[in-house]
């Protein structure tokens, strides 16, 4: 199960074309707010693009695979590629493994048999870890320099157990990955959002079909 969550102005465009000067303001905010709520029970997508942010959350849900066989695949935080759509490479550029101040480079693009890259845009970015927490089974990282259009990306992932009344955890676990960004250049917020959906939908599919291959 794969859900997205983002606050989503559409509404208050409709309903400020809708209503034009037939409502008084204070009437039309509370519209708005009533129709911003029906967003999550309706099951709708929702955006949130406040003070020029982007902000979004996904999340996945593994049935299998308990949370502790999960997060060492996320801990590893040099080997994206193992699991991300799209990612060719990901190595370790400094810091120290499983601590703060590691940073990573990624790429997606193959080189020809000459080693050369002409004619095949290579896409690529440094990402620093900035926190972890074993315990809480969870990471953030930003992105410090890349070619993709990025200006200021800060990423959250975290796996929690799901636990059906008994609290043992042994019924699968969820994966979410919230970001908060700048507008990123060349993506629409939307398909953006779509981006970091199927990605991690992506990613849980292979990480619980190594789990459950042992």
């Amino acid at each position: 199960m794969l859900r997205l969550e983002r606050w989503n102005a559409v509404p208050f465009q409709l309903c400020t074309r809708e209503v034009g000067h037939r409502m008084a303001p204070r009437a039309l905010m509370k519209a708005v707010d009533e129709l911003a709520t029906l967003n999550e029970p309706l099951g709708l997508p929702s955006t949130k693009e406040t003070q020029g942010k982007w902000e979004g959350k996904a999340t996945v849900e593994l049935k299998g695979p308990t949370a502790d066989q999960v997060w060492p695949f996320l801990a590893d935080f040099c080997n994206l590629h193992k699991w991300l759509p799209g990612v060719d490479t990901c190595y370790q550029v400094e810091g120290e493994l499983g601590q703060p101040g590691l940073v990573r480079y990624c790429s997606s693009g193959t080189a020809s048999s000459e080693g050369s890259h002409e004619g095949n845009k290579v896409i690529w970015a440094k990402e620093k870890l900035i926190m972890i927490n074993p315990s809480e089974r969870c990471l953030s990282y930003e992105i410090l320099e890349n070619n993709a259009g990025f200006k200021s990306y800060v990423a959250t992932i975290k796996v929690s157990p799901i636990n059906d009344g008994d609290g043992d955890g042994q019924h699968g676990c969820t994966i979410e990955w919230s970001f908060i960004a700048d507008p990123i250049e060349g993506w629409p917020l939307e398909d953006f959002n779509s981006y970091i959906n199927s990605s991690l939908q992506f990613m849980g599919e292979k990480m619980e079909q190594d789990v459950l291959s042992r």
